[in-house]
């Protein structure tokens, strides 16, 4: 079992981004996540070969996501 290894940075003041975080996936993908300061919304991307999806999220809708993709992975490891 691999991790994944996210780099974070934090956005200086004026930057369109609060936060971003960034990961290269097994699969060769490549993830971001981010804060976006003007939009007030959570940004979402996946990007590789020919795949390029993006979504965006309020905060609390996020939240919700957040919690899913746990209780996902809980179940998977038998803790569901």
């Amino acid at each position: 079992m691999s991790t994944t290894t996210f780099t974070t940075t934090t956005g200086v003041p004026g930057s369109a981004r609060l936060r971003e975080s960034s990961a290269q996936l097994e699969s060769g993908h490549f993830l971001s996540v981010a804060a976006a300061r003007f939009t007030n919304r959570v940004d979402l991307g996946l990007h590789g070969d020919m795949l390029q999806s993006y979504m965006s999220f309020t905060a609390d809708q996020a939240r919700a996501v957040a919690g899913e993709l746990l209780a996902c992975a809980d179940a998977l490891q038998g803790r569901g």
